[in-house]
């Protein structure tokens, strides 16, 4: 509905009542919905307000975007390059086959949403292998901490992804995450964690310079 344009950029959404019966789904369905839809940056839940629709990037050329919001880029991923490595690592030493399977799940659903050309479930699968990560690492106060960093990043995650090699580098890059966390190599679970968010940033910076 956002994508066609039914529901604009600035809308606000329609109560959760007429969203569950337009669309057929349970209340609960629709809540998480949104938490995803607020987490890759298509929506905005404002608090006693309701639910907004951000402005789209289409509308936007990419370089103009990053020129425009460098600094709010540069800071979100330093605080993801400070704590997201340490997360990987203890994952690397505390790891269940749950929580393997869910990685490899959204790593497979991020290589297929590719293939087949779908931004947002390219967009949702990059936002949940975080998740999984920032969620399962042992350490609540530090957890909770990237919980708050990662509900800022819808628009940067969306904007970064869509710049050219990006997702395939992002694939390949999560996955060698997940084989590091697989082996119980801490170590390398850090590294490529932190070369992974760094590479981004570096990428992010030097598209933005090109002329």
């Amino acid at each position: 509905m956002i994508d066609s344009g039914r529901l604009p950029a600035g809308s606000r959404l329609p109560a959760e009542r007429t969203l569950c019966e337009q669309l057929g789904i349970s209340r609960g369905s629709l809540r998480q919905a949104l938490r995803v839809l607020d987490s890759i940056g298509y929506v905005q839940v404002r608090p006693g307000s309701g639910t907004y629709v951000r402005e789209t990037l289409d509308e936007q050329p990419l370089r103009s975007w990053f020129s425009e919001h460098e600094q709010l880029v540069e800071k979100l991923f330093d605080l993801r390059t400070t704590v997201e490595p340490t997360l990987a690592e203890r994952l690397a030493l505390h790891h269940t086959p749950r929580v393997l399977a869910r990685l490899e799940s959204t790593v497979e659903e991020m290589d297929q949403a590719a293939a087949d050309g779908d931004m947002l479930r390219v967009i949702a699968a990059d936002a949940e292998f975080h998740r999984v990560i920032a969620g399962n690492a042992g350490n609540d106060d530090v957890t909770d901490l990237l919980r708050s960093v990662l509900a800022l990043v819808g628009e940067e995650r969306r904007a970064a992804l869509r710049l050219p090699g990006q997702i395939r580098k992002a694939v390949d890059e999560h996955r060698a995450i997940l084989e590091a966390v697989r082996r119980s190599d801490a170590a390398a679970a850090r590294e490529i964690t932190r070369k992974h968010l760094l590479d981004a940033k570096t990428y992010v910076h030097d598209y933005t310079a090109r002329d």
